[in-house]
């Protein structure tokens, strides 16, 4: 059985989506971007796009009853992929993991974004 997972202190989808869906023990968390819950992008650097990314992700959680911790998968595409913008990135995703004893298992691309240089989607499991 599957339930929408709708937060208002997240975007609001643009398209034919959910923010997020839960589905027996698993959240699955659409791709969110460096755009606030009110629509407003927060600028062009990878630093504050990821952490608007992480925010809008722990948002949705928080309303799904779980949090960052119960993350198990997390996949992070980046417009522009090197050592520069992967280490600017890895600064802000790992100040937001750093109380979590075991890291989401996670990959990393480069992609074709429209409009943003972050987007990150999150699966989680709850009980």
């Amino acid at each position: 059985m599957k339930k929408l997972i709708q937060s208002l202190n997240a975007p609001q989808p643009s398209g034919p989506y959910s923010q997020g869906v839960k589905a027996g023990n698993l959240i699955f968390v659409s791709g969110q971007d460096g755009v606030q819950p009110n629509g407003a992008s927060v600028g062009d650097s990878i630093a504050a796009q990821t952490e608007a990314s992480l925010e809008n992700i722990k948002n949705i959680l928080t309303d799904a009853g779980a949090g960052l911790s119960d993350i198990v998968y997390m996949t992070c595409h980046l417009s522009e992929l090197n050592e520069e913008t992967v280490a600017e990135f890895n600064h802000v995703y790992e100040a937001y993991f750093k109380e979590v004893e075991i890291k989401p298992a996670r990959i990393t691309v480069g992609s074709q974004l429209l409009g943003v240089n972050v987007e990150i989607s999150a699966v989680a499991a709850v009980n």
